[in-house]
C-alpha cells in the first residue's frame, strides 16, 4: 500500500515540476526575511506542543524541566518522521521518558493519551472553526470544508466533555460489561487508571493544554503562510489554511514514514489547484518541508543524545489518589 502511495505521490510532483530556470528564479528571488519568519514559527509551534505536555505532566506532579520537555518533543518527533509505524513507535518513547523523569506508570500513560487527544480535538476544532469561516465566503472561493466538518467537531467536543463529566460512571459500566474479556478488561482497566489520574489536572491546566495544542496547529499555519509569503505564491491566506487543513487529514493516515512523499503532493496539488504557479508552489512545498521535517531530525538527534546523558530522576512522591 505504502509503495502504491508512494509511486503516486512521485508520478504526480514529477508531473507539476516546473522548468528548472523558474524553480531557480524563484528559489533565488525569495525574501530571506519571511523565511527567518517561517523559521521562528516553525520553532513556536514544536515549543508550543512541548510546553502542553509539561503542563499536564506538571499538573500531575511530574517536575518535568522545560528543557527535557523540549528535547522530548523534538527527539519523539523526529522518531514519528523516521520511523515505520512511527507514531507508535513515538508514543513509547515519549511513554519510557516520563517514567525515566519521575513519572509513575498511571501517570505517564495518561499523559501520553491525554495529550494525543487533545492534539486531535484541537484539530477538529479548527477543522470546525475553518467550516464556519469558510460558510461566510463567497462561493467562489476554493474551500473543502463543509457543514459535516463542522458539526463533527462540536460532536467529539460533545463526547468527550460528556466522557469527562460521566467518567467514573462511564469506567463503572464499561468494566461490567467487557470483564469476561481479558484483552479487553486489561485495556479498560488501563484506561481507567488514565481516567483516575487525570483527574489531578485542574480546570486551568485542561485549557492551558488545549489552547497550547490549539496553538501548535496555529503557528504551524501561519509558518506555512509565511513560507508562502517569502516564494510570493499568491493565491490568499484563506486558500493556503484550506491547503493546509485538507494536508493534515492526509498527515493523519500513517501510511509512509512522516508523510514523506504525500505531504509533498498533496501540498503541491493543493497550492497549484488553488492558484500558484508551479514553480511558486514547488518552492514553498520544499521551504515548508525543509523547517518541519528536514531540520527537525538532526535536531531530534541531539536532543536524543542529551536526554540519554542526562541523569534519571526519582519517582515522583506525589500520589494520584484513586478516589
Amino acid at each position: 500500500m505504502a509503495g502504491v502511495v508512494g509511486v503516486g505521490a512521485v508520478a504526480l510532483m514529477r508531473r507539476e515540476f516546473p522548468q528548472v530556470s523558474s524553480l531557480s528564479t524563484v528559489l533565488r528571488t525569495g525574501s530571506p526575511w519571511w523565511a527567518l519568519v517561517a523559521l521562528v514559527l516553525g520553532t513556536a509551534s514544536q515549543l508550543a506542543f512541548a510546553y502542553q505536555q509539561r503542563v499536564l505532566l506538571v499538573a500531575m506532579g511530574v517536575p518535568l524541566r522545560r528543557r527535557d520537555a523540549i528535547a522530548l518533543t523534538y527527539s519523539s518527533g523526529a522518531i514519528c518522521m523516521v520511523a515505520p509505524a512511527g507514531g507508535a513507535v513515538a508514543a513509547a518513547y515519549t511513554f519510557r521518558h516520563y517514567q525515566r523523569r519521575g513519572a509513575d506508570h498511571a501517570v505517564a500513560l495518561t499523559v501520553t493519551l491525554v495529550s494525543g487527544v487533545i492534539t486531535v480535538l484541537s484539530l477538529l476544532m479548527l477543522f470546525g472553526a475553518g467550516s464556519v469561516v469558510s460558510a461566510g465566503l463567497s462561493a467562489t472561493t476554493w474551500r473543502p470544508l463543509d457543514l459535516g466538518a463542522s458539526l463533527s467537531a462540536v460532536a467529539v467536543v460533545a463526547l468527550l466533555v460528556l466522557g469527562v463529566r460521566f467518567r467514573s460512571a462511564l469506567a463503572v459500566r464499561s468494566r461490567k460489561l467487557l470483564n469476561r474479556f481479558s484483552l479487553f478488561a486489561r485495556l479498560l482497566r488501563q484506561a481507567d487508571r488514565a481516567l483516575r489520574a487525570s483527574r489531578a489536572v485542574g480546570g486551568r491546566d485542561w485549557a492551558a493544554a488545549l489552547a497550547l495544542a490549539a496553538g501548535k496547529w496555529v503557528l504551524d499555519l501561519a509558518c506555512l503562510l509565511a513560507v508562502a509569503e517569502a516564494f510570493r505564491a499568491d493565491v490568499g491566506w484563506v486558500r493556503v489554511a484550506a491547503v493546509y487543513l485538507t494536508m493534515q487529514v492526509v498527515r493523519q493516515i500513517p501510511v509512509t514514514p512522516g508523510g514523506i512523499g504525500l505531504i509533498e503532493a498533496s501540498l503541491l496539488a493543493g497550492l497549484t489547484t488553488a492558484g500558484a504557479d508551479a514553480a511558486s508552489a514547488f518552492a514553498v512545498v520544499l521551504g515548508y518541508r525543509l523547517i518541519t521535517f528536514w531540520l527537525v531530525l538532526p535536531v531530534g538527534l541531539a536532543a536524543h543524545l542529551m536526554l540519554r546523558a542526562a541523569p534519571v530522576a526519582e519517582r515522583s512522591t506525589r500520589a494520584v489518589r484513586a478516589g
